[in-house]
């Protein structure tokens, strides 16, 4: 006998979990029906079960093969396969996941995002994402290696100056940058009491296939980042990393903005369309491949859905 069957899949999330709903509509109640019941939940709480795991823990703990139900997650292709073979039935279904990293967001926090009301005014991709529970390491080698110069004065003013391109260090306590440009090129500040006023410019340099650079860097858990000018001109194209909290008043900016904490308190100029190369894998921040990124569902579908030939 033929059964009539919808199969509906719904993605969701809860505590920054990815999980599908599997849910189940039928004409008949013939136990063909219900073995097809069966599977449908046995299925959906596979599919979530894999997600927990691969989402709490190291990927490799998804891959189980246990009374009928085999999941095996493929690293290199991201895609999470999950079987169930029970009730005279067996379906497959394959899960695209695509890693989150902090980078890929127009605003990203290892806590909270907290935005007021305010619309940041981002493309879908790259909406904000609070409670990543953890920020990506500066490899501050990096940066101090590939320095064009290393500033160690502490209480320094930097005024009205423009900054050879490339990537600057400043490794001393209470620093001003007041009406700075910087054209191409990367700030770091390892210190605190750290500010920016008037209207200070700074953009990153152009990436390549390898990442993207940031724009300005804190590593000091002490030192909060508050963008705002008295002329409501700064800008700063390219990733803000602040190993503190980030408070966004007014100004230009593209975003990735990655901190402790991020707070809008009015509507900013995001330049995210202009500046889409800067929404990648940032340099000075270790390997991509290092980290346990979490993992959302990108694209899915149905490998295998049959009724298993029975003897009579």
């Amino acid at each position: 006998m033929l059964v009539a069957v919808l199969m509906l899949f719904t993605v969701f999330s809860f505590t920054g979990v990815a999980v599908l709903n599997v849910s189940y509509l039928s004409n008949t109640n013939s136990m063909e029906t219900i073995n097809n019941i069966k599977l449908q939940y046995a299925v959906e709480s596979s599919i979530n079960e894999a997600l927990w795991r691969i989402n709490v823990g190291a990927d490799s703990l998804v891959n189980i093969d246990i009374d009928g139900v085999t999941t095996v997650y493929d690293s290199a292709t991201h895609v999470l396969s999950v079987n169930v073979d029970k009730f005279q039935m067996e379906s497959e279904i394959l899960l695209d996941l695509s890693e989150d990293t902090h980078f890929d967001r127009g605003i990203a926090a290892e806590e909270e995002v907290v935005l007021n009301g305010y619309d940041p005014g981002l493309d879908s991709e790259q909406q904000p994402r609070g409670n990543f529970e953890f920020l990506p390491d500066v490899d501050i080698d990096y940066f101090t290696d590939n320095a064009v110069e290393i500033h160690t004065n502490s209480f320094y003013k930097l005024e009205d100056d423009t900054l050879t391109d490339g990537i600057h260090v400043f490794t001393g306590n209470y620093i001003t940058l007041e009406d700075v440009t910087l054209l191409s090129g990367t700030v770091v500040f390892t210190g605190h009491h750290v500010r920016f006023m008037y209207d200070n410019y700074i953009a990153s340099a152009p990436g390549d296939t390898t990442g993207a650079l940031p724009a300005v860097v804190f590593t000091n858990p002490n030192q909060n980042f508050d963008l705002y000018s008295q002329h409501q001109g700064e800008t700063i194209i390219g990733a803000i990393y602040c190993k503190g909290n980030v408070t966004l008043r007014n100004g230009f900016v593209s975003g990735p903005i990655v901190g402790k904490t991020v707070t809008m308190y009015d509507d900013l100029n995001f330049l995210d369309t202009e500046n889409s190369g800067k929404f990648k894998w940032t340099k000075g921040f270790g390997h991509r491949d290092n980290y346990d990124w979490p993992k959302q569902i990108g694209r899915w579908k149905i490998h295998k859905w049959l009724k298993k030939n029975i003897a009579a």
